[in-house]
């Protein structure tokens, strides 16, 4: 019998779509949150679901052959530790994220060859308007993204293990969205002020995180544009993958909004995936796909190496002290203004 390696190798890239929707449907229906630290049948599964149960079936047999779902004894189903994180309930639930990327992404990624053609964003194609101002003018999905990008964050409860922000009196996070970094930060750094900045909307939705968190009390919530001011009042300042989404010259006016902020001798903490100087050698690195991610979403957004964001970082008057590994591919760069 001839070799299908090759053939199997690209069929198994091409359905990768449909793995994308199968998981996003077990989030969608309720699947993973009924499964949550339970077992059940397909026929009790489908009942509390309310779906079909053969179609069910048939998507638990999908996503049991990817390792999300088990059939023990009796027919009955569990999670598996992967398929947890599709429930709500899980703490590091990447439910909404699932949503988003099966959602609004999918329909851009189908736009890919566009982008590619063009250099314009796939999803510019398919809405009719940059992701920023769609997203602005539909605060559903506005609202949809923040939640999606408050997903898988878990490394955001180890940037105080990797930097000691006990020395500091002041963390001002810039375009930190719902404020889950600074959340992290505060929670364990008693001692320390906080300050989210970001649009008006982000920044009520963060309002109301925090407050939940019982961490508003130390709290400023500033609303505005980094293009056009930084708050100034921090001796450390955050920017969260807010640099991938932009191309250099952009990006370096939101460093250099940064640098008039950062006085001098305090810390700029940049966190973002590195694209690896050899990508041969770093299989499955996660910012080569992401990088395709930004250009297909806003166009102008990239995934950078080491030395592209220290450039950055140097034209804006900060100097790259050190660079320091976080899970999922992530690293803080550790810059002193």
């Amino acid at each position: 019998m001839a070799d299908d390696g090759a053939q199997r190798a690209v069929l198994s890239r091409l359905t990768g779509a449909w793995l994308t929707q199968a998981v996003a449907a077990m989030a969608e229906l309720g699947v993973a949150d009924r499964l949550y630290e339970r077992r059940l049948t397909c026929g009790e599964l489908a009942r509390e679901c309310g779906v079909h149960a053969g179609a069910l079936y048939r998507l638990l047999r999908l996503l049991e052959s990817h390792d999300l779902v088990e059939q023990g004894m009796g027919g009955a189903y569990a999670l598996t530790p992967t398929g947890a994180l599709l429930s709500r309930r899980h703490p590091e639930s990447l439910a909404d994220l699932a949503l988003f990327y099966a959602g609004p992404f999918y329909a851009s990624w189908g736009a890919l060859a566009y982008a590619v053609r063009t250099g314009r964003p796939g999803f510019e194609h398919v809405y009719g308007k940059p992701f920023f101002d769609h997203t602005a003018e539909h605060p559903d999905m506005g609202a949809a993204f923040d939640r999606a990008m408050a997903c898988g964050t878990s490394f955001f409860t180890q940037v105080p293990q990797v930097y000691d922000f006990t020395r500091h009196r002041h963390v001002v996070d810039v375009g930190g969205g719902r404020g889950a970094l600074l959340a992290a930060v505060l929670s364990q750094a008693e001692g320390l002020r906080g300050t989210l900045f970001d649009s008006q909307g982000a920044v009520e939705r963060g309002r109301a995180a925090l407050t939940e968190a019982g961490l508003a009390e130390r709290c400023d919530f500033v609303a505005g544009d980094f293009f056009e001011h930084v708050p100034p009042g921090g001796d450390v300042y955050l920017l969260s993958r807010i640099l991938h989404d932009w191309d250099d010259e952009p990006a370096a006016r939101v460093l250099a909004g940064c640098r008039r902020a950062v006085p001098d001798g305090g810390r700029l903490l940049v966190i973002e995936r590195l694209v690896p100087d050899r990508p041969h050698d770093a299989p499955g690195a996660l910012a080569i796909a992401w990088d395709v991610h930004m250009l297909v979403n806003n166009g102008a957004g990239r995934e950078r190496t080491r030395a592209e964001y220290e450039h950055l970082l140097a034209g804006a008057g900060f100097t790259l002290e050190d660079v320091r590994a976080l899970p999922l591919d992530v690293n803080v760069l550790v810059a002193r203004g």
